[in-house]
């Protein structure tokens, strides 16, 4: 094969597990989680300051992206 050849198949595979991902991770059901700091002195909630983090409901989902084996 030429070398300019194998740059696509790379860039082809490439795009290929980047869909797969996204797919899974779309299916996979998530919720939203929402954290405050505190104030250091009283340790009141500092309403200004919230955290978001989305939160995987089943890993599983996700994990199925590598072919089922968990510890790669």
């Amino acid at each position: 094969m030429n070398t300019q050849d194998n740059a696509k198949v790379i860039e082809v595979l490439e795009k290929q597990t980047l869909h797969n991902y996204f797919e899974k991770l779309i299916n996979a059901r998530m919720k939203k989680l929402v954290l405050f700091s505190i104030f250091p002195y009283s340790a009141a909630v500092n309403l200004s300051d919230p955290h978001y983090f989305v939160m995987l409901e089943d890993i599983s989902k996700l994990a199925t992206l590598n072919s089922g084996q968990f510890c790669n």
